[in-house]
């Protein structure tokens, strides 16, 4: 994490000059939030504490007042972000600096000798640090993301039991099946012709089971879609008044400082910095939906590759079984029938792997991505840069009045 070895900065003079070290927010530059001390200063760097963790995955977040055992700043409140309180303030701008102000692990402490993590995870934990204010959105997303991958492995799961289980069934009805039909019918013909009914009959069940689970695996794949689509937009709508009410408050709360500029520049510093980490929140609220689709795609492909391997390694090992099956007395009706069962078994095995595949856009369809509100939309470099550039022409207007009088 980003707040290893910190405490070796020295501290911010308290009349440095204006510049970097001395208006970053009360980081200095290193991710140290001055302003949270002695209450909640961040833990000491694992070159201190070898035992030191690492920070839980997303799904096992947990919201702490003030700092984590790890350093994550607690979640804001609704009523902070335009509050004038100034322990409001500081904590708000302490997020903002988490974001603005820490450098990037390069080799986090959590990185031993061994294989490194996936870049993804090293991504996760960098969000989760800057961020902490999403975690119950990003806690949803991940989540959705496992429920996706979990059902995908129960649908191919079941369709590879259900292959063998249909050809098990013509194993046994091409062994025994004669025998049991001529006993409850009396004649050897119709004892075949219904066992020949009873494999097509089992191509019928497995059809039909498939296309009911199948049905299930889409509906269940498509509500959690919508759910996680519907809290998505509601957040990132959230955040778009936010910006928007960061936006006006530049202009609308100047009145209340006509006798401080200091205090206004202040306030106007603040409203800035706050309308740009939103923006950030969005676009880093984009990145994380997109590396959990991303490991969505990469497992779905992998998956597939496993079921090209297992749908033909399983007719494979019954159709050698079922060579190896002894004739019984009537040996031509069970040659019959075991043809017939072989040739049934290599279509339901193509029908196993070909039919009833997930698309490779169902979560593209029904996510809805359309009706979030993207980082792209809110325009923040435009959108900061009217604002001072506004305040540029007003200040010139004010000189030149100022000037004929």
């Amino acid at each position: 994490m980003s707040h290893d070895d910190h405490h070796h900065a020295p501290p911010p003079q308290p009349h440095a000059p204006h510049g970097h070290g001395a208006h970053d927010g009360g980081h200095g530059g290193h991710g140290h939030d001055q302003r949270l001390q002695p209450a909640n200063p961040p833990p000491p760097g694992a070159s201190d504490h070898a035992e030191r963790v690492a920070p839980q995955p997303t799904s096992h977040t947990a919201a702490t007042p003030l700092r984590s055992a790890d350093g994550i700043l607690r979640p804001i409140q609704d009523s902070e972000y335009f509050s004038y309180d100034p322990a409001s303030v500081a904590a708000v701008s302490s997020h903002i600096d988490e974001y603005f102000n820490q450098p990037l692990d390069l080799f986090p402490f959590w990185e031993s000798e061994g294989k490194p993590d996936r870049f993804h995870v090293l991504f996760s934990r960098q969000i989760e640090e800057r961020f902490p204010v999403d975690s119950d959105l990003r806690k949803h997303i991940h989540d959705y993301g496992r429920r996706v991958f979990k059902a995908l492995v129960v649908h191919v799961s079941v369709k590879r039991l259900s292959q063998a289980l249909a050809m098990i069934a013509f194993t046994l009805l091409a062994t025994l099946g004669p025998t049991w039909f001529t006993t409850w019918t009396g004649s050897a013909p119709i004892g075949l012709g219904l066992a020949f009914g009873a494999m097509l009959a089992t191509v019928g069940v497995f059809w039909a089971a498939q296309a009911i689970l199948f049905t299930q695996y889409r509906f269940q794949l498509e509500n959690d879609s919508y759910e996680l689509s519907r809290e998505i937009v509601q957040r990132t709508r959230e955040l778009q008044n936010l910006f928007t009410s960061a936006r006006a408050m530049a202009d609308q709360a100047e009145t209340q400082y006509q006798m401080d500029g200091k205090g206004w520049g202040q306030r106007a510093l603040y409203l800035t910095r706050l309308t740009m980490w939103i923006g950030a929140r969005m676009e880093y609220l984009e990145k994380y939906v997109q590396m959990e689709l991303w490991r969505i795609r990469r497992e779905r492909y992998w998956m597939r590759w496993a079921q090209r391997i297992f749908t033909p390694l399983v007719l494979i090992v019954w159709l050698a079984l079922f060579a190896l099956e002894p004739a019984p007395q009537d040996a031509a009706a069970f040659r019959v029938l075991q043809g017939v069962a072989i040739l049934l078994g290599v279509l339901v095995s193509w029908l196993s792997y070909f039919r009833w595949r997930t698309p490779v856009a169902a979560v593209q369809d029904k996510l809805g991505v359309e009706g979030w509100v993207r980082y792209a939309s809110l325009d923040v470099d435009n959108a900061v840069a009217d604002q001072v550039r506004r305040d540029k022409e007003r200040l010139v207007e004010y000189r030149a009045l100022t000037r004929g009088r």
